[in-house]
């Protein structure tokens, strides 16, 4: 009986403190309102993709001339339709549990639609009203004991998210140095 008590107690101690850490790690989240960025973990729905050229055309009056003017403007990238299961914001809250949003990618389907779990970051149209996915921007994640997400490498989303923050947004101007 003395020996199993210690044994016991070490148990609980070295579970609780494991317990703890996986809660910090999987309950990462910021805020800055100021900053026009989403970043979710997210499900696939759906991601269909649709022809971006199909209403580019749009008339105007020369205000000169009084001429006709036809304008064309072309899309040189694959555009899509997604659609995505908010699982866990990161950062901002979307407030939503599903969202839908548009990607365009100039070497086809976005790599993004090949895995159940990503993390998306998106931005806001305010004028259109549409949610744009940032450019090749994502990272597979993978549930660990359903509560702790990871990335592929064993990243955490801390870690994921910074990195990012700190490179391609950073010099895209979301962020600043």
């Amino acid at each position: 009986m003395k020996r199993t008590f210690p044994i016991t107690l070490i148990l609980i101690v070295l579970i609780s403190c494991k317990l703890t850490i996986m809660g910090q790690e999987s309950d990462f989240e910021m805020l800055d309102d100021s900053i026009n960025l989403y970043a979710f973990i997210g499900e696939k729905i759906a991601v269909i993709e649709f022809d971006p050229n199909e209403n580019n055309t749009r008339i105007e009056i020369d205000l000169i001339t009084g001429d006709t003017i036809k304008r064309v403007s072309y899309v040189m990238d694959n555009a899509f339709k997604c659609k995505y299961k908010v699982i866990k914001n990161i950062f901002n809250n979307l407030k939503t549990d599903t969202i839908e949003f548009v990607s365009y990618n100039h070497y086809g389907r976005p790599g993004f639609e090949n895995y159940k779990n990503v993390i998306l970051y998106i931005s806001l149209n305010e004028e259109k009203g549409n949610y744009y996915h940032q450019k090749y921007q994502f990272d597979p994640v993978e549930n660990v004991k359903n509560r702790f997400w990871k990335g592929m490498k064993g990243e955490s989303i801390e870690e994921l998210f910074n990195e990012k923050k700190t490179g391609v947004f950073t010099a895209r101007k979301l962020f600043d140095k």
